[in-house]
């Protein structure tokens, strides 16, 4: 018993195969995360080293050649450029296309360990970052409120901060702009040439003293008691008091050679929202993460928080990819759902016959409903990329149905029975349209092997049109049998009445 002969026997069967597709289609649409872009990964890492108060050429001398020549040993490396700036390192090192970005990250990381020794004892620790599209933000949020920017700051950073790392989704959240306070100790030359001190002697004595240290342990009466020294800063008076040498035998203390105030730190950026000095807060989420979900629960949550804001403080929604995102779906379903029904009219017009053009008719949404279960399982988004796939695909997705309705309606209007005319007609027809969708499909088949970002990104759409063309043949050989024509459609039907 071939396909067509089994879709005829035993309709329940087919009826129930068909939901369990829908059904299985609906959740994995539910599941599905929606975001722009498919998730790609550039095959690029980048190297940050921070030595502040250095110039591009020391930067250049200590800091960049040592970290390009122990990069450039990693295997898959394809090339390595830098950027050296006022404070500054940038190290690229692109991959090629292929290599596992993960494994080549950790290889640079553990180079880096090793020339640690190398470079500067001051200089920060070198970040190793992998670009990654997901790693745009979501969504940019700018608040205003008085001409304080540093209460303005400390009330976002204590309250809008703590509260939206808390949303499900959010995996960080940045603040920019606004005052920051720190401590500045001012040190007066003429005072540490008089006493013999070095500057350095003084920052290692702020920075050693300010630190609290294990002790060990101390036993009593079969009794354990953690010991640890107590150093951290509470106040001014503390740095002040702390001792930074020794004069003749005296111990010099650092308000002796230096004045110690709390001030703002010096402002390299600025931040304003609607012309007003303000903090801009940015959000990132979570590998994986719904973008729209997860907007929508941070909207809800300011909705709440906006409550409770201080009289003049407000919120304004600067970027919010889940915005986008939306329009692209609204565009691009409705033109799907457009071409859906302009292709539908053009079946009625040729046909004049209801049962077979609405047969036809709900091939196209169950044929993409069952395209859904594949793209969840591989593990793509519901992206920009895969909802063109979707949209092109649409015209396409009746072609097989069209061929076997209408030979279907050849064998009624020979005098078969409509069951006998459906095994029939699918039957004579089943090889031509399994190769008119695999010639179709083999058009596709160049962008699975294309190379660069180009093939990462339209790999998604043609699996997509590959997968619905698929879904569509079998739902043309299955579910279109036990609908076949009447012979009241036939003689309603504009189709020829003989072969």
């Amino acid at each position: 018993m071939n396909i067509p002969q089994f879709s005829v026997k035993k309709p329940v069967t087919v009826s129930m195969v068909i939901l369990i597709i829908v059904v299985l289609g609906i959740i994995a649409l539910t599941k599905l995360g929606l975001d722009m872009m498919p998730d790609i990964t550039y095959p690029a890492v980048t190297v940050l080293t921070s030595y502040e108060g250095s110039s591009p050429e020391d930067i250049e001398e200590l800091i960049t050649e040592p970290i390009e020549e122990a990069v450039a040993t990693v295997k898959g490396i394809k090339k390595v450029n830098s950027i050296s700036m006022e404070g500054l390192s940038a190290v690229i090192a692109e991959f090629e296309w292929g290599t596992n970005i993960d494994k080549g990250a950790q290889d640079i990381r553990d180079i880096i360990d090793m020339m640690m020794e190398f470079l500067p004892e001051d200089v920060s620790r070198p970040q190793v970052i992998k670009f990654d599209i997901s790693m745009m933000p979501i969504a940019v949020y700018g608040i205003t409120g008085g001409e304080n920017t540093y209460k303005l700051r400390k009330w976002v950073d204590d309250n809008l901060k703590n509260q939206l790392e808390q949303v499900d989704g959010v995996a960080s959240v940045f603040l920019f702009g606004g005052e920051e306070k720190e401590i500045k100790v001012e040190v007066e030359k003429r005072k540490i040439f008089a006493f013999k001190l070095l500057l350095t002697q003084i920052a290692d004595s702020i920075s050693s003293s300010n630190i609290n240290q294990p002790g060990g342990y101390l036993t009593k009466d079969y009794v354990e008691f953690l010991a640890r020294t107590l150093s951290k800063y509470k106040n001014i008076d503390d740095i002040k008091n702390t001792m930074a040498g020794f004069y003749n035998g005296k111990p010099i203390y650092v308000k002796d050679v230096a004045t110690v105030r709390e001030a703002f730190k010096e402002k390299r950026s600025d931040s304003r929202t609607m012309a007003k000095p303000g903090v801009m807060i940015v959000l990132n989420k979570e590998s994986g993460a719904n973008i729209v979900l997860v907007s929508n629960r941070i909207e809800k949550k300011l909705k709440k928080i906006e409550k409770f804001l201080p009289p003049d403080f407000k919120i304004y929604d600067i970027f919010n990819q889940a915005n986008i995102i939306k329009r692209i779906l609204k565009v691009t379903f409705g033109n799907a759902a457009v071409g859906g029904l302009l292709a539908v009219v053009i079946l009625y017009v040729f046909l004049r016959a209801i049962a077979p053009t609405l047969t036809i008719a709900l091939a196209i949404p169950t044929s993409l409903i069952a395209t859904l279960i594949p793209i969840y399982f591989l593990g793509y988004t519901l992206n920009f990329v895969i909802l063109i796939g979707i949209a092109l695909g649409v015209g396409m997705l009746v072609d097989s149905s069209i061929v076997v309705i209408e030979n279907i309606y050849r064998y009624v209007s020979l005098g078969f029975e409509p069951k006998e005319a459906a095994v029939k007609g699918a039957s004579e027809v089943i090889g031509a349209i399994t190769a008119s969708t695999l010639t179709t499909v083999v058009v596709f088949i160049p962008l699975f092997f294309a190379e660069g970002i180009t093939g990462r990104i339209f790999r998604q759409m043609a699996t997509t049109i590959s997968f619905a063309l698929f879904a569509s043949l079998f739902i043309s050989i299955t579910c279109l049998l036990y609908t076949s024509p009447s012979p009241r459609d036939l003689s309603t039907s504009r189709m020829p009445s003989s072969a």
